[in-house]
C-alpha cells in the first residue's frame, strides 16, 4: 500500500442513476469505527475493491482504511441503460462515455462487439469513469493492473483514452473505466429506503452549502485551480438538491477544467449537460478564452442539427 500514499485521484461523475444518462455514484456517510474494506464487502460483496472507493475519493486515509465518522463518502456504481430500437454501441458510447469512438470499448465491456445490434429492451451497464492523475513512478502498466487486473491490458486501457500518447507521467490524466462496481441486493434495498426518506432540514443545508461550493469553483477558475474545479464539481453533482441553476453553472465551470486537461469529449459532455437544462446558453467572449469558446459553440451547433 505504500504506493497509494503519493497517489492524487480525483473522480469524474458524469452518469447518475440507471436512465437518467448520469453516474451512478451513492453518497455514504461513515459511521464510527468503518473501513474501507468493509464498505467494500457491503457495497460490492468483497473487501477487495476498497481500492475504487479510496480512488473515487481521493483519500490519503491511514492503510487500515480507516475512515472518520460522518465523512461522506463516494461508492462508485455502474449505471444500468434501457436501450431502444433506434439505439447502437455508438450512440451510447457518445451519450455516456464521451465519445462514438468508445462504441468498441463499451461493446466488450458487456461481453459484445460494436457491429452487434443492440436490441431494444436490452439492458447496457455503463462504467464508472476515473479520472486519475498519474503519481510519481507509476506507469500505464501499474494503473491497469492496480484497477483493471489482468481483465485489460495497458494497451487496451491507453486505446481508451483515444490519445496516441506513447508514454503517461507525472501529473497526465487517464479515464478508468470500471464496470465491476455493481452493488450488492443489500446496498440497494439500503440506498432505496435511503432515498424515500424526506430531509427537508438537509434540503436547506444543502442549499447554503452548495451556494458556498459554487463560489470556490469560481475562485478555483480564476486561479488556474482545475483539479480542485473537477473534485469540487463532481462532489456538488452528486447532491440531488442542486437547483438546475446550480447544475449549468457547475458543469459549465467543469467543461472549462476538461478544457484545461485536454479532455475536449469531457467537456462536451458538460457543456451539453448544461446546454440540455438551459438551451438559450450563452458564453462571453471577453471573459472566456478561444479555445473553451470553439468547444462549446460545436456542442451547441451539434444541438441545433438535431433539434
Amino acid at each position: 500500500m505504500k504506493q497509494l500514499r503519493y497517489v492524487t485521484i480525483l473522480t469524474i461523475v458524469l452518469f447518475s442513476w440507471f436512465f437518467t444518462g448520469s453516474a451512478q455514484a451513492w453518497i455514504h456517510v461513515a459511521r464510527d469505527g468503518e473501513t474501507l474494506e468493509q464498505l467494500s464487502n457491503f457495497y460490492y460483496g468483497t473487501p477487495n475493491k476498497a481500492i475504487i472507493i479510496r480512488a473515487a475519493n481521493g483519500f490519503m486515509h491511514p492503510d487500515d482504511g480507516s475512515v472518520l465518522q460522518g465523512e461522506r463518502i463516494e461508492i462508485p456504481g455502474v449505471t444500468y441503460h434501457q436501450a431502444t430500437d433506434t439505439e447502437d454501441w455508438y450512440s451510447l458510447a457518445n451519450r455516456y462515455l464521451g465519445s462514438s469512438s468508445r462504441a468498441k470499448f463499451l461493446a466488450e465491456l458487456n461481453n459484445r462487439k460494436a457491429e452487434t445490434p443492440i436490441a431494444g429492451g436490452q439492458i447496457v451497464k455503463i462504467p464508472y469513469q476515473l479520472l486519475y492523475i498519474f503519481a510519481p513512478d507509476e506507469t500505464i502498466k501499474s494503473v491497469t493492473k492496480l484497477f483493471l487486473g489482468n481483465q485489460r491490458s495497458p494497451r487496451w486501457l491507453q486505446a481508451y483514452n483515444l490519445k496516441k500518447r506513447k508514454k503517461y507521467g507525472r501529473g497526465d490524466a487517464l479515464l478508468i473505466p470500471l464496470i465491476n462496481v455493481e452493488y450488492t441486493d443489500a446496498a440497494k434495498k439500503d440506498i432505496e429506503a435511503r432515498q424515500t426518506q424526506k430531509f427537508s432540514e438537509e434540503d436547506k443545508d444543502a442549499q447554503i452549502k452548495a451556494v458556498a461550493q459554487i463560489s470556490k469553483l469560481r475562485d478555483s477558475y480564476a486561479k488556474g485551480k482545475y483539479l480542485e474545479i473537477v473534485i469540487t464539481g463532481q462532489m456538488l453533482l452528486s447532491n440531488r438538491r442542486l437547483t438546475n441553476p446550480q447544475k449549468i453553472g457547475v458543469y459549465q465551470y467543469l467543461a472549462f477544467a476538461y478544457v484545461a486537461f485536454g479532455e475536449t469529449p469531457m467537456a462536451e459532455a458538460a457543456f451539453r449537460k448544461a446546454l440540455d437544462l438551459q438551451p438559450s446558453m450563452e458564453l462571453s467572449p471577453i471573459t472566456v478564452s478561444p479555445k473553451i469558446l470553439k468547444v462549446f459553440q460545436k456542442v451547441q451547433h451539434q444541438l441545433l442539427r438535431s433539434r
